[in-house]
């Protein structure tokens, strides 16, 4: 389950995208093979390679001969990797690479000096990004009911979740279920800050007294 959310929290159209304390690889090296490219582009990848693993990052030196550079993009991309460095030829002679990120697309020339304090950084600051993002989608499809019929009208659609007051009975839950293919998906320990508590309103469906809040959602 925990996976499933991840993907479908996070992910896209072009594939996963993966919040960096999670990603198998946080990084990944792509050499631009130009020209003699073994010999000045690779070396020079795998000293970045190094330094950020002496700095405990995970990072994946791609140098397969096989495959373009495009199509490892897209394969990374795919794979949801945080974090994409290129370094070509022309990088070399400006004393850069070029860092991608998966979560926004944003490409950006780095130079070499501060390179693995600077994405370091990034991929703290992906974290940040991608749980901002998610909350904030929450929170934009989470809707509060005090009726039933206020309840059946939000659920027409695709709501998100739907917060009530329910009385604890399962009768009430199937009930909700059978009318508006609802389900309950959890219960909180407390109430919310800032909401009045269990106690302000009976059960949503029977008008009981309520046990709790619950959040209920469809299932796609």
């Amino acid at each position: 389950r925990l996976i499933g959310g991840v993907i479908m929290t996070h992910g896209d159209d072009s594939g996963l995208i993966l919040p960096p304390r999670i990603a198998p690889y946080q990084v990944v090296i792509v050499p631009i093979p130009r020209g003699n490219w073994q010999e000045t582009v690779l070396p020079k990848a795998r000293e970045i390679q190094a330094d950020l693993v002496r700095q405990g990052v995970r990072v994946f030196l791609d140098d397969r001969e096989a495959y373009t550079p495009g199509w490892k993009f897209a394969e990374w991309e795919l794979r949801g990797v945080p974090v994409r460095l290129e370094l070509g030829p022309k990088d070399l002679e400006k004393s850069q690479v070029v860092l991608a990120r998966r979560d926004t697309r944003e490409k950006a020339p780095a130079p070499f000096e501060g390179l693995t304090s600077r994405i370091a950084a990034m991929l703290e600051e992906i974290q940040r990004a991608l749980l901002d993002r998610a909350r904030r989608f929450r929170d934009e499809h989470t809707s509060r009911a005090t009726t039933y019929d206020e309840f059946k009208s939000v659920m027409e659609g695709r709501p998100g979740f739907v917060i009530a007051a329910w009385c604890g009975s399962a009768d009430c839950e199937a009930r909700i279920k059978a009318e508006t293919q609802a389900t309950l998906r959890n219960i909180p320990f407390s109430p919310p800050p800032g909401t009045a508590g269990p106690a302000a309103s009976g059960c949503v469906k029977c008008g009981s007294p309520s046990q709790g809040e619950a959040w209920f959602a469809k299932a796609y």
